[in-house]
């Protein structure tokens, strides 16, 4: 993350101090070049490449429209940003019409603020992508230790409605019995006759939905994994 004097020049860049927005382009050459070199697989240099001139003019463009209140890293909006713009100048090369750092013209200044707000939102949609990819691994490594595999869940979910609804209610007695839970998580194993006498559900029907309640169970009571409800297709009605 980057620290307070970064800030307080991207603060004073973006409310039109030059100095500072200068020292920032100026402080993060080594990384503009880096960035741009990586997307065009070869080493640029600064006398010799005009992908640095436009990588420079996507980042100037970043200072202008990153939101601090978004939730991203600034340095990693602004390598998306050099991203687009380069995609873009290969796009139409031979083409590209050299750029001031000068403040935009306003009549382009409504569609780049468009443009830059589009790519901040698909950089953040990134990364949730990879924030859900992260716990479903999770959640695939904790279901392995109770000997259940997402083939297993795609076999053994219940089709029917009623089917269903009775192993989310064995689930939700499990879950808010405190000590069930834990000897299910001790044990890796359903206390099955408790269950049994608790919910009045046949023990074949447990038996039968033994993976689906483990995996629904780890959901419920694990907040991390409670975004995973609809993995499972488990309505807010039901469970809430």
């Amino acid at each position: 993350m980057q620290g307070l004097p970064f800030k307080e020049n991207l603060v004073s860049a973006q409310q039109g101090d030059t100095l500072a927005r200068e020292e920032l382009i100026q402080s993060y050459k080594p990384f503009i070049a880096k960035v741009s070199s990586k997307i065009c697989n070869r080493y640029l240099t600064w006398d010799n490449d005009d992908e640095l001139s436009i990588a420079l003019l996507a980042f100037n463009e970043a200072i202008d429209h990153f939101n601090p209140q978004g939730g991203a890293e600034f340095l990693s909006f602004a390598q998306t940003v050099i991203h687009r713009r380069l995609v873009d100048y290969f796009r139409k090369e031979g083409k590209h019409q050299h750029l001031s750092l000068s403040p935009m013209n306003p009549e382009d200044e409504e569609l780049s603020r468009y443009d830059m707000n589009l790519s901040q939102e698909q950089y953040q949609e990134e990364q949730k992508k990879m924030q859900f990819a992260e716990v479903i691994e999770n959640y695939v490594r904790v279901l392995n230790e109770y000997g259940v595999t997402l083939d297993d869940l795609v076999k053994v979910s219940p089709k029917h409605r009623d089917s269903k609804e009775t192993l989310i209610r064995v689930t939700l007695t499990l879950v808010n019995y405190p000590h069930l839970l834990a000897q299910l998580k001790k044990q890796k194993l359903l206390p099955m006759k408790e269950l049994e006498l608790l919910t009045r559900v046949k023990r074949k029907v447990l038996e039968k939905g033994r993976k689906y309640i483990i995996a629904l169970a780890l959901i419920l009571s694990e907040s991390e994994f409670y975004a995973l409800k609809t993995f499972l297709e488990i309505t807010t009605e039901l469970t809430e």
